[in-house]
């Protein structure tokens, strides 16, 4: 599975709210501001989601960081390659400060 994160045009609704639309391929998982993730309320599926009791949803797990003091993130859909990224980087010296936060994003 492969993150990616997309600037969204003009034409989106959260254009200017938002910084990038963090996708898997071409569904939207998220949304990144300067601020943090925000999750796809706008969308008309969440509002949707949110009158069925039964949704489906899957974890984002954002892993914060710092580099020589310089602010890093990266996303992981799996809790197996997380654990595995921040044990590898626990290992190094000059990568400090981690942080994990847990995102509920739905699932088409």
């Amino acid at each position: 599975m492969q993150i990616s994160y997309q600037k969204p045009g003009k034409d989106h609704p959260m254009y200017g709210k938002v910084d990038f639309i963090v996708a898997d391929g071409t569904q939207p998982l998220c949304y990144k501001t300067a601020n943090g993730y925000l999750p796809l309320e706008n969308s008309g599926a969440t509002v949707a989601a949110q009158a069925a009791p039964e949704v489906e949803t899957r974890p984002l797990y954002v892993l914060s960081f710092k580099i020589n003091d310089e602010a890093e993130e990266m996303s992981f859909t799996s809790k197996k390659k997380h654990d595995k990224t921040k044990a590898a980087l626990e290992s190094k010296g000059f990568v400090t400060d981690f942080q994990t936060t847990v995102y509920q994003t739905l699932v088409k």
